[in-house]
């Protein structure tokens, strides 16, 4: 017979401890009476007994709300169990999880793909976002807002590129590029950036193939790179990659260091300079005389106009004068010839110098100065 000390458990037993039995207290229900002289219990098995303390004390199936432990013995040491069991916690944990991946947040420079079971669905804002949980949808962030810069050329072959003119130029330039379209930028082009690069050298080098050697490295910088960037964008924009170029520089552009062509170029430079300088300075000297040669032939277009009026005035005044004179003569033919005749009398010997005879010649009359006379009479109505 086993004995208290039985792994079961104590014999007949439904209680922790050893204290007295109590009648009615068994897991099967109420017990029957006992009959006198024989010991409450004593009709059933003590196997059986042993069986259920030892199932009690294991932590069996128990009632809903029911506590219980894991381990012998009624001590400390304890494990509790929540009232939904193993079951319960499992799927406590595959909630938070799939919670806690429908959750995202985008940052202010990103913008996210969604992608549903690997194909696109929607491009999510900056901000606080949803989704369907992993693996029914999944996200892909890049950064957007964020200026790329890409430097092409420096010692490599890329550098040299051939000119409209047939000279070869060594050209290092920079592309700033940013992302503008998330979804072609993923899935219409496999290497973005490959994409970006080999498409700024081809466009260098197209333009610098219509271009001659010394714009390239003088006066038409600006206009070269102004030039790629509308092809990068032109061609970028027929491959969907999803790509704005912002800005094209050129770092470098001389000729190659091989033969002595920068030294010939160099002397093609300063040969051009001194030509501007001439070309200034004989700017500025043809601004000092054209003007005035201009002021000059003007002055003397005026005095012509002015002698030419004086000359036609004075030619017509004369035409009236004989005109009148003509119709005084008409009128008294006598006296206008004795006028006119005393007038060229007049007109004649007024500045003369004059010396007065006698009639026959034989005498000299005192002289005369009737011109002075008449000098010193106008000075004397002048003053």
């Amino acid at each position: 017979m086993p004995d208290g000390n039985s792994p079961w458990g104590p014999k007949g037993s439904g209680d922790k401890g050893n204290g007295p039995k109590t009648p009615g207290k068994s897991p099967w229900g109420n017990e029957p009476k006992t009959p006198v002289g024989q010991k409450p219990g004593g009709n059933r098995s003590s196997d059986l007994d042993n069986v259920i303390q030892g199932f009690k004390k294991r932590g069996g199936p128990r009632r809903p709300g029911q506590r219980g432990t894991i381990g012998g013995g009624g001590g400390g040491g304890d494990f509790r169990i929540g009232p939904l069991g193993p079951l319960g916690i499992a799927v406590s944990v595959a909630a938070l999880m799939l919670i806690s991946t429908s959750v995202y947040t985008v940052d202010q420079t990103e913008r996210a793909l969604v992608l549903r079971f690997g194909d696109y669905s929607r491009t999510a804002e900056p901000g606080l976002n949803f989704k369907w949980p992993n693996p029914i949808e999944t996200t892909v962030k890049r950064e957007t807002e964020i200026i790329q810069k890409m430097v092409i050329g420096g010692n490599d072959a890329s550098s040299l590129m051939l000119t409209g003119d047939e000279n070869i130029v060594d050209i290092d330039f920079t592309v700033l590029w940013r992302i503008n379209n998330l979804a072609d930028y993923y899935f219409e082009v496999d290497d973005p950036e490959t994409a970006v690069r080999a498409v700024a050298e081809s466009a260098m080098r197209e333009i610098v193939g219509k271009s001659e050697l010394q714009g390239i490295i003088t006066t038409d910088r600006l206009a070269i790179t102004t030039a790629v960037r509308d092809l990068m964008q032109k061609t970028l924009d027929e491959y969907k990659a999803g790509v704005r170029v912002v800005e094209v520089q050129l770092q470098k552009a001389d000729a190659p260091d091989q033969g002595g062509v920068v030294a010939a170029f160099r002397d093609v430079v300063d040969a051009a300079q001194e030509r501007e300088t001439v070309i200034n300075r004989a700017t500025a000297q043809q601004n000092t005389i054209v003007p005035v040669a201009r002021g000059e032939a003007a002055q003397i277009l005026q005095d012509a106009e002015a002698y030419r009026d004086r000359v036609i005035a004075e030619a017509k005044g004369e035409a009236e004068r004989f005109n009148q004179v003509y119709e005084e003569y008409r009128k008294a033919p006598e006296v206008t010839r004795q006028r006119l005749y005393l007038e060229t009398i007049e007109e004649v010997y007024g500045p003369a110098e004059k010396i007065i005879l006698d009639g026959d010649g034989s005498g000299v009359v005192p002289y005369l100065p009737l011109d002075q006379l008449g000098n010193r009479a106008r000075q004397q109505a002048g003053n």
